[in-house]
C-alpha cells in the first residue's frame, strides 16, 4: 500500500505548499460538495415518487417490460433515466420539474439545476489521476471535460470508454451510473449509436445507450495456440528400449551440456506461426510462450526423458500429433508410442486479479518485473512487423505506410490500454510508447 501523507507535509502533487493547504483541502471540498449533491438527489427520488407517482409507475413498466422486476445493478441506472431522460407529458424531465419548485433554497435549487443537466455521453479516456480526476474527450462532439472523480478514476485508464454523464460545476464531476468499457469496444460502440442514429442516439435512445453492453461480454472465453489452433492439454508417453542411446540422441539434437537434464525445447519460428493464423472467433484468446529472452521463437513442445519414458507436453492436439511425428523420425527404433492424451484446457488465473503492491526497489521481484517488461517491450516493437488478421494479413507497418493510420492506431490504442490496466495491477506491462516510435505514430489527440 502507498504510504501515508502527512498533513504537514509537502503535498505529492510538487506544487511545494504543504498537503493540508494543496490536494487535501480539494479533495475534502470534493467530498463535502458529493454529499450535498447526493442528498439532493436522494431528495429528488423522494418528491418523484409522491408527486409524479403513475409516470413512475409507467416508466417502470417501460424499463422491465412488464416484470416489474430489477436487480441491485439496475436501480441506479432506472433512476437517472427516469429523472434525466424521460419527458413528461409537460415536455420537462423529472429532474427538471423539481429544479424549478419555487419553495426550493437557493443552494437546492443549483444544485438541482445540475443534477438537471447532467445529459447522458459517450467519451474516452485521455488521462487519470486515480483518486482525484479524469479527463475525457466526448467521442461525438470532441468536447473535453477534465471531471473531479474518487471513485471511477480509481477504475479507469486511458483509452477506456465511459457511458456516462458529467455534471457541470466547479469543477464538473460524474453524475450516476457509469459504464467502463474497454479502448477495443469503441468501434462496436460506434456502430451501435449509428444504428440508434447517430448524433441523436444519446437523446432519442438513452436508455438503450445506457444498458449497451459489448457481445464479447456474453462471449465464453475461448483460447488459441500463436498458430490459430484451439487449445488442449496434449501429452504423449513412449517407452524407451535404449536410454543411454536416447539420451545420446537428444544431447545430440538439443546441443545440451553433460549433466544437463535431458530436456528438449521444440521451437518455431514465430513469424512463421502468426503468418498461418486465420480470423478467430469473437472473445478468442492467443496463448504464447518462448525461452526467456528469446523473441523469435515460440516453445511448441518439451521433450524429457525419465528413465525408460520418454515424456511430452503440448498446448494443442496439432502441435501434439507434430511432435509425435518428430520424435518418430528423430529416435525411430529407440522408442514405441505408449500413450496420446488430449485433455479440454482449464485456465487456472481470472483476468480480474486485485491491484498488487509495487516490489521494493532492487529486490527480486522488482528485478523480476523489470527484466520481464523490458522483454514485453521489445517484443511489442517486433509486433509492428508481424503480419495482422485485423488489417488484413499486412503488417502495422505496411499498414501504416499505406495510409492506414487509424486501423494501426486503434490497434495501439487497444493494446495500450491493455498494458495501463496490467501497470495498474502490478503486473509486467509493454511500453507502447516505444510502439509509436517505431511506427511514427503520431496521437493527434495527444498531440
Amino acid at each position: 500500500m502507498g504510504a501515508s501523507i502527512s498533513r504537514n507535509g509537502l503535498c505529492p502533487c510538487g506544487s511545494g505548499r504543504k498537503y493540508k493547504r494543496c490536494c487535501l483541502r480539494e479533495r475534502q471540498a470534493a467530498v463535502q460538495s458529493a454529499r450535498r449533491d447526493d442528498a439532493t438527489g436522494q431528495r429528488i427520488q423522494a418528491w418523484s415518487a409522491v408527486a409524479l407517482q403513475d409516470e413512475l409507475t409507467a416508466a417502470l413498466e417501460e424499463f422491465t417490460g412488464g416484470t416489474r422486476t430489477m436487480d441491485e445493478d439496475d436501480l441506479p441506472v432506472f433512476s437517472t433515466w427516469f429523472h434525466n431522460d424521460r419527458r413528461l407529458p409537460s415536455g420537462a424531465t423529472p429532474a427538471e420539474r423539481y429544479a424549478a419548485r419555487t419553495e426550493l433554497s437557493s443552494q437546492e435549487r443549483d444544485i438541482a439545476v445540475r443534477i438537471a443537466g447532467a445529459q447522458l455521453g459517450v467519451h474516452r479516456v485521455l488521462d487519470v489521476k486515480p483518486g482525484q480526476r479524469i479527463e475525457l474527450e466526448n467521442v461525438l462532439t470532441g468536447t473535453r471535460t477534465r471531471v473531479q472523480s474518487a471513485n471511477v478514476s480509481r477504475d479507469a485508464v486511458r483509452w477506456d470508454i465511459v457511458i456516462g454523464r458529467v455534471m457541470g460545476g466547479d469543477p464538473p464531476s460524474l453524475w450516476g451510473p457509469t459504464r467502463l468499457l474497454a479502448a477495443g469496444d469503441e468501434t462496436e460502440l460506434r456502430s451501435a449509436l449509428v444504428r440508434l442514429g447517430g448524433a441523436r442516439a444519446i437523446v432519442d435512445h438513452p436508455l438503450e445507450v445506457m444498458r449497451w453492453q459489448p457481445a464479447r461480454w456474453s462471449d465464453e472465453p475461448s483460447f488459441f495456440t500463436l498458430e490459430g489452433d484451439p487449445v488442449a492439454q496434449g501429452s504423449a508417453t513412449w517407452l524407451v528400449h535404449d536410454p543411454a542411446a536416447a539420451a545420446a540422441r537428444l544431447r545430440a539434437l538439443g546441443g545440451l551440456l553433460p549433466g544437463d537434464p535431458v530436456e528438449v525445447d521444440i521451437t518455431m519460428d514465430r513469424a512463421t506461426l502468426v503468418s498461418q493464423r486465420p480470423d478467430l472467433p469473437r472473445g478468442a484468446l492467443v496463448l504464447e510462450a518462448g525461452p526467456l529472452g528469446e523473441l523469435d521463437v515460440v516453445s511448441v513442445a518439451t521433450i524429457r526423458l525419465e528413465a525408460a519414458e520418454l515424456r511430452v507436453a503440448t498446448i494443442s492436439e496439432q502441435r501434439l500429433d507434430r511432435v509425435i511425428e518428430i520424435v518418430e523420425d528423430d529416435l525411430g527404433d529407440l522408442v514405441t508410442l505408449a500413450s496420446r492424451e488430449i485433455a479440454p484446457f482449464e485456465p487456472s488465473a481470472s483476468d480480474h486479479r486485485p491491484p498488487r503492491d509495487d516490489p521494493p526497489a532492487g529486490s527480486n521481484r522488482h528485478q523480476e518485473r523489470r527484466l520481464v517488461t523490458e522483454l514485453m517491450t521489445e517484443r511489442m516493437c517486433r509486433w509492428a512487423d508481424e503480419p495482422n488478421p485485423k488489417l488484413g494479413g499486412r503488417t502495422p507497418r505496411e499498414a501504416t505506410s499505406e495510409g492506414r493510420h487509424a486501423e494501426v492506431l486503434d490497434l495501439v490504442r487497444s493494446i495500450e490500454n491493455q498494458a495501463e490496466r496490467a501497470r495498474r495491477r502490478g503486473e509486467p506491462y509493454a511500453d507502447i510508447a516505444a510502439v509509436r516510435r517505431e511506427l511514427g505514430i503520431v496521437d493527434e489527440i495527444l498531440a
